[in-house]
């Protein structure tokens, strides 16, 4: 079968979505109208799910009774500036949904209302007519050989960090709020919420000090493992700290049994980008992802650019 420009489905479908504003009209989900909905199969919410969800965080996911079309919200990262797109359903209303879904978000307060285009893409234009423009494109990259890493080659000393003790936690939020950019921050939440993970290891890197300088994120799979985490110190960058935690988090990946090694990083961090490719990392182009956002409190380059990137 002849293959169609995704740019030519989308003009051709734009017809098909987004009706003018004034012909539809979103109002929030609440408890007792979630069985109303209509989850399709690949849904990750059943009715009672959506119920809960709207209970616990409400106001914020919404719908369009007309076409029966819903948004569900919820906090990003588990932080509570930023509110999350969970799954969009919808065609005809995509705009009017999302215009509605940053309104609720603006009204509470929140810094940032987020949609993360990761498992199914639509045409951008339905994002900008609600507001939300491009924040960040999400590149994905996977190392098919592992090397052999000896440990005494290591000169910082890495050891494991539990979220749960309260020591460790506060070390991790420090670093982590240094090294990132904001909209990349870990909460205190987030973190607890990682180190349960199945398969998850974090560990911090310690200079001769004493001094933690780094931390690494890793979760091992049966027969692979992802990178999901660096921050180095920002003030010490530039001298080897990266590469070394990188070689620690690929060293305790392949002890784990993992034959082969994935991350993602952000396009617009080229120093990461450029530690991963010269150790050997390549891009799976496929797997990419992107990051739209609709600004509420005006604060969009204090907030995205007050802080360096990682690495």
């Amino acid at each position: 079968m002849r293959r169609i420009s995704r740019v030519w489905q989308w003009h051709m479908a734009e017809s098909q979505i987004d009706r003018p504003d004034a012909e539809l009209r979103a109002e929030p989900i609440t408890a007792d109208k979630a069985h109303r909905l209509r989850p399709g199969w690949t849904s990750r919410f059943d009715k009672p799910d959506i119920r809960n969800q709207v209970a616990q965080y409400p106001d914020i996911s919404q719908w369009v009774p007309e076409t029966g079309e819903y948004l569900i919200a919820g906090p990003w990262r588990h932080r509570n500036d930023i509110a999350s797109v969970l799954e969009l359903s919808g065609r005809e209303g995509t705009s009017t949904l999302l215009r509605s879904f940053s309104e609720a978000a603006r009204s509470q307060g929140l810094e940032l209302a987020l949609l993360s285009e990761q498992e199914e893409s639509r045409n951008p234009v339905s994002y900008e007519r609600a507001g939300f423009e491009l924040l960040e494109h999400i590149m994905i990259y996977e190392l098919s050989h592992v090397p052999v890493i000896k440990p005494e080659r290591f000169r910082l000393k890495f050891s494991e960090m539990v979220p749960l003790r309260e020591t460790d936690l506060k070390a991790l939020l420090e670093i982590d709020h240094e090294s990132f950019p904001w909209l990349w921050w870990n909460s205190e939440g987030e973190f607890l919420n990682y180190g349960r993970a199945r398969g998850v290891k974090i560990y911090g890197g310690w200079d001769s000090s004493g001094r933690l300088v780094s931390y690494i994120g890793v979760t091992r799979f049966r027969s692979w493992g992802h990178l999901d985490r660096i921050a180095v110190r920002p003030e010490l960058r530039g001298r080897g700290i990266g590469l070394e935690s990188l070689e620690w988090a690929l060293y305790v990946l392949a002890e784990s049994g993992a034959k082969r090694i994935g991350l993602s990083t952000q396009a617009r961090n080229e120093r990461s980008r450029l530690l991963y490719e010269r150790y050997g990392f390549h891009r799976t182009n496929k797997h990419d992802y992107y990051l739209y956002g609709d600004w509420l409190q005006s604060r969009s380059e204090q907030l995205m650019n007050g802080t360096n990137d990682d690495q």
